[in-house]
């Protein structure tokens, strides 16, 4: 089994308009593409918030989810926009350690 970095963290948030921030950074989703192949050649992972989780998802939050699959990058959920907690399997809400 592959044992990953967590010091090389890529924070994604997607915002209810549809926009990107990668590590609070406003993002295209090219970009976010080359900073996800950079997190994997890294062995990182990625923070992942999506605005209004349990509203509609805009479509880039599919596209995102997409990208994060092509480089099999291992997740974690966050319902805080400061990542200060992760979803687990059943949905509850614990802090982040």
């Amino acid at each position: 089994m592959q044992a990953f970095n967590t010091n090389v963290v890529l924070k994604v948030s997607v915002l209810q308009s549809g926009k990107l921030l990668a590590n609070a950074a406003e993002v295209r989703l090219e970009d976010l593409d080359a900073r996800l192949s950079e997190t994997k050649n890294q062995n990182g992972v990625v923070w992942y918030y999506r605005e209004a989780g349990q509203a509609e998802p805009p479509p880039t939050a599919m596209e995102v989810m997409k990208l994060i699959v092509k480089y099999r990058l291992p997740v974690s959920m966050s319902s805080k926009p400061d990542f200060s907690d992760t979803i687990d399997e059943h949905g509850n809400s614990r802090l982040r350690k």
